[in-house]
């Protein structure tokens, strides 16, 4: 995170408020019927917020908003009562700053979906194959905590959350403009997956696990996860030493 966020301030607060809306949204849960329904309206609110800010995070919001949808039991409520108001609201919100600073009326979430989607403007700015992220760009923003990431998502077998990261990167690449910052807020939902597999592997090797009276290998050597931690310290801090003070720095230092 720390060598994927630097300028690219816009998508820093769309992963923010990606993060804080999706914690509030009940379909995210393990239990969402003991989610308050209060904690969806927030989760609405901070979804279109970020749709304001970043159009584009209305593809996260749409699987989100489907998933909802079909695991609650009051769909028209949810339809009508939260999700048309409180869309209306920001938008309209939204419409009035846009007035003020172009000093004419300005849909610019619609230029947004003609311009980069409907005519391709993005394609512009160069172009990737369609496997890109799956190949090369969000694996080179996961780095070596790809592994770990993996194996966080077969044992937490939370599918609601990895099948968003497929949803999101599956729908960026059908775009030929391809970039880093554009599934930054999916980059911590697979961070959360290596946390999770760090954590078992941590419950699996420790101490208290071991029979007693038997040798305690875990005080001779390294356990599993002080390895991996080692292992992502020496390859994570030279990167992000590099990233952020070496690679595409001003041409011009200041004096």
């Amino acid at each position: 995170m720390i060598f994927c966020f630097p300028r690219t301030l816009s998508n820093n607060v769309e992963t923010v408020l990606t993060l804080v809306g999706l914690y509030h949204w009940p379909c995210m849960r393990v239990s969402p019927t003991k989610v308050p329904l209060v904690s969806r309206k927030w989760g609405l609110a901070i979804a279109a917020l970020a749709f304001s800010i970043r159009p584009t995070s209305a593809i996260i919001w749409v699987y989100v908003g489907l998933l909802e949808l079909f695991v609650t039991h009051d769909k028209l409520r949810f339809i009508f009562l939260e999700v048309a108001p409180i869309g209306m609201l920001v938008l309209g919100l939204t419409c009035l700053l846009d007035r003020l600073m172009y000093g004419s009326w300005v849909l610019v979430p619609l230029n947004f979906l003609k311009f980069n989607f409907l005519s391709s403007g993005g394609d512009y700015y160069g172009t990737h194959k369609w496997h890109w992220y799956f190949t090369q760009g969000f694996l080179v923003m996961v780095f070596t905590f790809l592994p770990f990431s993996i194996a966080g998502i077969m044992q937490s077998k939370q599918w609601k959350l990895s099948g968003l990261i497929a949803w999101v990167l599956g729908l960026y690449s059908v775009l030929g403009h391809k970039e880093f910052r554009f599934v930054l807020p999916v980059l911590p939902i697979a961070l959360m997956f290596s946390g999770y597999a760090l954590a078992k592997m941590k419950a699996s090797g420790s101490p208290d696990t071991e029979r007693k009276g038997s040798l305690n290998i875990y005080t001779r050597c390294p356990s599993k996860m002080q390895f991996s931690i080692l292992f992502l310290l020496a390859t994570n801090i030279p990167m992000a030493l590099y990233m952020s003070l070496v690679h595409q720095v001003h041409q011009f230092p200041l004096q």
